[in-house]
């Protein structure tokens, strides 16, 4: 349980669990199994809720889930780990896709566990300056009742729970909708691909809204 220096990325992602590498995005993620999600979990069962279609439940995650699974489990078990932060700080710091893009994406699937959990996200995002970071999360008491400072290159963005519906009351945050003129993020119009949009990471973007998947 002693923290211990970081020397190589191998050696960092061997600590965290390794990452994500999606087609959609010009960097890396994060991702832990949506089936540990708090709120999302009581969600899935709803109706008409983002979550009862949850893409991180179906399609290539499914498919795979014999080895995506394995891994998103090491990664939540390794967010408890003394060296999880700095092993982090070390990944955003040599790996190169996130060098390149000056870009990072917390959870393609899973979300915030803790208090804690959020505030080794923050740590990591303050340790990492020259990094965008983008949150999105519906652990909305997480974020509303954290009393700290979220560094400026940390975007979280509080997503609403239902198709269709309204963003929740917080300064940035996201919704889904099914209505493709609706839907801020074009990603649908480039074979699923940001390609040069980075609207997601753009604080000065209240809300932005996907097109139901």
């Amino acid at each position: 349980n002693l923290t211990i220096p970081i020397k190589t990325l191998k050696q960092a992602k061997e600590i965290i669990g390794g990452y994500t590498v999606t087609s959609k995005m010009p960097t890396i993620s994060y991702s832990i199994s949506a089936f540990d999600c708090i709120t999302g979990s009581k969600l899935r069962l709803i109706p008409n809720t983002v979550c009862s279609t949850c893409y991180a439940l179906k399609g290539r995650y499914k498919q795979y889930d014999k080895n995506i699974r394995p891994a998103q489990n090491r990664r939540l078990k390794s967010i408890s780990s003394p060296n999880w932060v700095n092993a982090m700080v070390y990944i955003m710091k040599h790996q190169k896709q996130v060098i390149n893009s000056g870009l990072f994406r917390w959870h393609d699937s899973g979300d915030l566990q803790s208090v804690e959990h959020l505030q080794k996200i923050i740590d990591i995002a303050k340790a990492t300056p020259k990094i965008k970071h983008w949150l999105p999360t519906k652990e909305s008491n997480f974020i509303q009742n954290y009393k700290g400072n979220i560094p400026k290159n940390l975007i979280i963005r509080l997503s609403g729970s239902f198709i269709n519906g309204k963003a929740p009351k917080y300064k940035n945050t996201s919704t889904v909708t099914n209505n493709k003129d609706l839907a801020t993020c074009r990603a649908f119009e480039n074979n699923g691909q940001c390609k040069d949009c980075r609207k997601c990471w753009d604080s000065s973007i209240k809300n932005i809204s996907y097109l139901n998947h």
